[in-house]
């Protein structure tokens, strides 16, 4: 207690080194918690559903078409639940949106068609009412929902009386059987209301494979592995080719198989690097700020060699002195830690200005007791350690020298300099690849900026919508609906072109199809062509920009009682009528060859998934109204700025149809940010904490140099009145920092290079050794750090030499 209350009159007694020390450790702690906390949330937390890591989703695979992860057919699902001993419980699902009927005006809602095993297999209940039972599972029986706990909130005022309900999901009486509890989310947080999924006859016939739109999560029994559950699956795939010997030949050409990848790494696959890169980071920059005090607190150990030696001459033991000064060490990165968490609780206030909220679970990203353990052992170990270090060297005082040179050394001993100039060098490595490789990810994200999609995204708006099936049960209520709301909204002001498409580039699916090309046989042994797949309407091409390079577009003559037509793009051109004009050729659609159509267009290649998307697949575009579904995107290219036209567009379709809500409107170019915000996350985390380990290793250098300058006033004092000039005693000064900044960016360097290989999933169209990158870097680090060398050198230099003798 003796020992805590002098370590707290030090502390207060020198304010302002503290309170440097302090913010320093706060500001680099509370970096660390925040990220922590988004690591934890996203990569670690396992799901609220009881042994989540029994959780494995199970696909089916096309490597031969570059189609690594599909969806299943439901007759896959039906054969793994029977068949695959590994199995608990699985169950099988499918995203959909539905019109929910109100008194104001109709709203879009996310949904999920569901079997009722996922209470089974995800170990959930309702908060109210009751989960979905097997008859309901069957067709006519499957009018029944549940609903979120938000919908339920928000729509229903959070009336327990709504169970028994009746609510009206695309003009058709559902009744509400219960409410989910408020932490369910399942599959993502914007789904607000279940539907059973009933299988039709039709649906379970072998006709029915290779329909993979559906997702399957099983729960593996205790003991099974992933590892286990694939093979189970292909030995069921071996006994169907057996009973189904003509599906062999596809199977084999595509390179058919079974994924199962546990549920939290298929969920996070796609962040996990970039989340880790950004926990190095800021450890990076928690290092940096921890050598910075551990500096400050060797500067204050040589001031206080005199106290040191006062103590040792009465008695004190080294372990005594190690003690006093690791108290106040601990004292000191106890206050910054605590100090560190409000500034996490700070930083995760702004935590959708850096997009971490958009992370997949990002809406779990919060400080809990895993993030205060975190922060709580980061404090003990950086304070253990470098506070420690200090306190070391400070036992090992000689108190014979110490009292003979009456506290009035004009330096500090060799070990103290050599241990504060390595902690400088480690500061500037570490500065160095953290500059280097936000340096990387800026470049890597301008390249990404200047890819062109392939369409012309200014002014252009984009909206959703789901035709109602009991409304719409046909292709021609369909295609009438559809016409007829392009009519409205080309007549709305500064609209210049109106188009739509079932899948927007750069939207929410990305469907897709094999082909084959008439007149041209299949190679044994090679896949079948594959493609994406788009039904348009007329004036699509215009209103996205695509350009058109051979042929003609779709026009009204391309209906349901016209020539069957395709257009392709130039990716299908060249690969398979390079020494040929593709217009006028045929294929057909789907692995069974049927129904033939006859290019008459091809377009420019448009990326769908992102802008780092290669564009290496080709794509068939067909007429909407020859081949209508119930959910597409319109486009509307507009004179007026886009975001202007959303409540006149949202308008001109309740105009034809008061019960058609609109969702999902956004502008192609908010599109393409949407997809950008992956890489702008770590991109702008690493820059802020790159600047920050910038201004602390700048710092550091100026602490070493300004500190030795101090001590060192009665030498250049001698030199400047032997002769030596300004210019030579702050270049010896200069000298001595650079040299510190070089060793430091050398080593920082191959450290980088050393790590390099675990960006490369991070960049686009850039090596991670980028010479850029590699050279801006230092440089940056190069130019601040000469600043902050040239002050004490230019300090040194005009040290007045009588003065400097004088006191002395």
């Amino acid at each position: 207690m003796n020992d805590l209350k002098f370590a707290l009159r030090q502390l207060l007694k020198n304010a302002g080194f503290t309170s440097v020390a302090v913010l320093t450790l706060a500001l680099c702690i509370g970096a660390n918690s925040a990220i922590f906390s988004a690591v934890n949330a996203v990569l670690l937390k396992p799901f609220p559903y009881p042994e989540s890591e029994r959780l494995v989703f199970v696909n089916n695979s096309y490597p031969g078409n570059d189609l690594l992860k599909a969806g299943i057919s439901i007759p896959d699902y039906l054969d793994r639940i029977e068949q695959a001993p590994s199995i608990e419980s699985a169950m099988l699902y499918t995203f959909e949106s539905f019109n929910l009927a109100a008194e104001d005006q109709p709203t879009r809602v996310m949904g999920l068609r569901v079997t009722p095993s996922m209470f089974d297999t995800l170990r959930v209940a309702p908060r109210l009412g009751r989960p979905f039972t097997a008859p309901e599972s069957q067709p006519g029986n499957d009018r029944v929902v549940l609903l979120g706990h938000s919908l339920w909130q928000d729509r229903f005022a959070g009336r327990a009386s709504v169970v028994g309900e009746t609510v009206r999901l695309h003009g058709i009486a559902y009744s509400v059987i219960g409410v989910m509890p408020k932490d369910f989310e399942f599959p993502r947080s914007n789904v607000q209301l279940w539907v059973p999924y009933a299988f039709t006859p039709e649906q379970r016939s072998d006709d029915e494979r290779g329909n993979e739109y559906s997702t399957m999560l099983a729960r593996l029994k205790p003991g099974a592995t992933p590892a286990r559950l694939k093979q189970e699956c292909d030995t069921i795939v071996a006994r169907i080719l057996e009973r189904m010997p003509d599906a062999r030949k596809f199977v084999e050409a595509t390179g058919f198989t079974v994924v199962v990848s546990p549920l939290l790494e298929e969920t996070v696959a796609d962040v996990a690097a970039m989340l880790w890169l950004l926990q190095a980071g800021v450890v990076a920059a928690l290092l940096i700020g921890c050598a910075n005090v551990a500096n400050l607190m060797l500067t204050r150990v040589i001031t206080r060699e005199r106290e040191f030696a006062i103590r040792a001459a009465l008695g004190a033991g080294r372990w005594r002195m190690i003690r006093q000064l690791g108290v106040e060490g601990g004292l000191l990165f106890l206050i910054g830690g605590l100090l560190g968490w409000f500034v996490a609780v700070w930083g995760l206030s702004a935590a959708d200005v850096f997009g971490l909220a958009d992370l997949p679970r990002g809406e779990d990203v919060r400080l809990d007791g895993s993030v205060f353990l975190f922060t709580l052992v980061s404090v003990a170990i950086t304070g253990l350690f470098f506070g420690l270090l200090p306190a070391i060297h400070a036992s090992r005082v000689d108190a014979n020298d110490a009292l003979r040179d009456g506290g009035t050394r004009t330096s500090a001993g060799r070990s103290q300099a050599r241990m504060r100039h390595g902690l400088v060098v480690a500061e500037m490595g570490l500065a160095v690849m953290l500059l280097t490789t936000a340096g990387l990810l800026y470049h890597s994200f301008d390249r990404l900026q200047q890819q062109d999609p392939g369409f012309n995204p200014a002014s252009t708006l984009t909206a959703r919508l789901t035709l109602p099936e009991a409304k719409y049960p046909t292709d021609e209520s369909r295609s009438a609906f559809a016409n007829r709301v392009v009519t409205e909204l080309k007549s709305l002001p500064g609209v210049t072109d109106v188009g739509l498409v079932d899948a927007v580039p750069f939207g929410f699916t990305n469907p897709s199809a094999t082909y084959g090309i008439v007149g041209r046989e299949p190679t044994d042994g090679v896949p079948p062509p594959h493609a994406l797949v788009r039904s348009v309407s007329p004036g699509y091409f215009a209103a996205m920009g695509i350009p058109l390079l051979r042929g003609r577009a779709f026009t009204e003559q391309d209906n349901a009682e016209g020539t069957d037509v395709v257009v392709i793009d130039r990716v299908l051109a060249d690969r398979y009528f390079k020494a040929m004009d593709p217009i006028g050729q045929q294929i057909t659609l789907g692995a069974n060859g049927r129904g033939v159509r006859t290019i008459v267009g091809v377009v420019a290649p448009v990326k769908h998934g992102g802008l780092d998307d290669p564009t290496t697949k080709e794509t068939l575009y067909f007429p909407y109204d020859q081949r209508p579904v119930e959910t597409f995107t319109l486009v509307a290219r507009t004179t007026l700025p886009a975001d202007q036209l959303m409540n006149a567009v949202r308008e001109g379709v309740l105009r034809i149809d008061p019960e058609q809500p609109l969702f999902d409107l956004q502008t192609l170019a908010g599109r393409i940010e949407g997809t950008l915000a992956q890489r702008k996350v770590p991109m702008r985390l690493l820059g802020v904490f790159g600047g920050m380990a910038l201004l602390l290793a700048a710092l550091g250098v100026y602490g070493v140099l300004a500190f030795n300058v101090g001590q060192r006033r009665r030498e250049f004092g001698i030199r400047t009145a032997l002769g030596a000039t300004m210019g030579d005693v702050s270049n010896l000064v200069l000298g001595q920092g650079l040299r510190l900044v070089a060793w430091g960016t050398a080593i920082g360097l191959l450290g980088y290079v050393a790590v390099n290989r675990f960006l490369r999933s991070l960049v686009f169209d850039i090596s991670p050794l980028d010479p850029v990158s590699l050279v801006l870097g230092p440089a940056v680090l190069l130019v601040v750090a000469t600043l902050a060398c040239w002050l004490p050198a230019r300090r040194a230099a005009t040290v007045d030499p009588m003065e400097a003798l004088r006191t002395e």
